[in-house]
């Protein structure tokens, strides 16, 4: 695993509205105080980048093909709905997508903040949406075909993830698949590599002290083989991964 800093996200830059840490995560507060601005500055989906709007679009496809298959492959009734459970949700603009592609969808969203849940409320139900941090947040008594995790993964510390993936694990029904969509793979990890990246660390931290270049922790970057380590200490099986075809290369892990 590998640190990786932050300045900005959808056009807005950090520094507008927080004070930016080098050595601690950015919080639920930090969540909110953002999407505070993002909604003053956006007023709806169709206002934010159209590449990025885009490349949902692509990855919200790509999960409705996965329940589309297993509900093929189960025989499922025309009138079992299928349940949907997503970490992280955001602004929310793939759960949007996602429910335009899938008719008839269950769909759960969580959010640590209050604040980024404006425009899901207009199109989810008040009793699927579930605020703070999973699983605590989670109902423990509702079980999902699927759950899935976009670009969420990254600000979540190792033994941390590992016990959420385990604990969503638990909240599927028999043959449920949970889905990571990562935006923060590390390509490769070697000692030459690992040295280069603490030199450049170092540097981050002596602009940012100084006020040239503020940085926001944001979290780490992981290696394939520590996603499938993850999967695998988390009681995952018939893991499988891959990257898809959304102009970005997401890369994707999913496990029963």
């Amino acid at each position: 695993m590998r640190r990786f800093y932050q300045e900005s996200w959808q056009g807005i830059p950090f520094s507008a509205f927080s004070h930016l840490s080098f050595f601690h995560l950015a919080e639920p507060k930090f969540y909110g105080t953002f999407y505070e601005e993002l909604f003053r500055r956006y007023k709806g989906w169709e206002d934010l980048p159209a590449q990025w709007r885009e490349n949902k679009k692509l990855d919200a496809a790509w999960l409705a093909r996965l329940l589309e298959e297993r509900r093929r492959a189960e025989d499922w009734p025309p009138e079992r709905p299928l349940r949907v459970l997503s970490i992280g949700s955001g602004v929310g603009y793939m759960e949007h997508a996602l429910l335009q592609q899938v008719p008839g969808l269950e769909l759960h969203v969580n959010e640590p903040s209050t604040v980024g849940m404006r425009w899901l409320r207009d199109i989810i139900p008040a009793d699927r949406i579930y605020i703070g941090l999973p699983p605590a947040c989670l109902p423990s008594d509702i079980q999902y075909d699927m759950i899935y995790l976009s670009a969420v993964d990254y600000s979540i510390p190792q033994r941390e993830l590992e016990h959420l993936l385990g604990e969503l694990r638990s909240q599927l029904t028999p043959g449920g698949e949970l889905v990571c969509l990562s935006a923060s793979l590390l390509e490769e990890d070697s000692f030459v590599g690992s040295l280069v990246n603490l030199l450049k660390n170092i540097i981050r931290c002596g602009l940012h002290f100084l006020g040239v270049r503020r940085q926001q922790f944001w979290g780490w970057r992981r290696t394939r083989a520590e996603y499938k380590a993850l999967f695998r200490e988390a009681g995952f099986g018939n893991i499988r991964d891959g990257w898809l075809d959304d102009n970005v290369e997401t890369y994707w892990i999913r496990g029963v």
